[in-house]
């Protein structure tokens, strides 16, 4: 079952999942097409992002803080080897990329456990969600290698 599919309803009612406004109502379980679905859940996570009443652990914050500390510290081993590191540049490289993954597997793990608290279906689909953007990052990396492997040879070929 995709996001975008409207809820089997039960013969009990209490299977109706309310909507943002705490009623259930018959827009929630209609179908609607991905890209207004997207459009749609994103405009949700924006206003909760908004939403000053919901409570963000302290150590969500300290991971968010974390990994963009880790973009910053990241770009600057990037960008060392052209401020005359050049003989350092594997080094550079190395600490950019291992403190960005530790702090990326910080941010994504302490989120697991929230998994254990939604409903099985939510649960579900948020684990969907999780593996299809984990799978479309590496497709992405896969094609993007890829792209520089013929730009790079396609380069040399030419100078031959």
């Amino acid at each position: 079952m995709s996001a975008s599919e409207p809820m089997q309803p039960s013969s009990s009612s209490s299977s109706i999942e309310p909507n943002a406004e705490g009623s259930p109502s018959e827009r929630d379980h209609k179908r609607i097409g991905p890209l207004a679905a997207c459009l749609e859940s994103l405009a949700h996570v924006r206003k909760a992002s908004a939403d000053k009443a919901i409570a963000i652990r302290e150590t969500d914050k300290q991971s968010v803080r974390l990994l963009r500390g880790s973009v910053v510290a990241a770009l600057i081993f990037l960008f060392l080897p052209l401020a005359g590191f050049a003989k350092h540049a594997i080094i550079c490289l190395i600490a950019a990329d291992s403190f960005f993954l530790l702090a990326l597997a910080i941010y994504i793990v302490g989120r697991f456990g929230i998994l254990r608290v939604m409903s099985p279906r939510h649960a579900l689909v948020c684990w969907q969600l999780m593996l299809g953007t984990s799978l479309f990052a590496i497709a992405l990396s896969i094609n993007a290698v890829f792209l520089l492997l013929i730009n790079l040879a396609g380069q040399h070929l030419m100078n031959h």
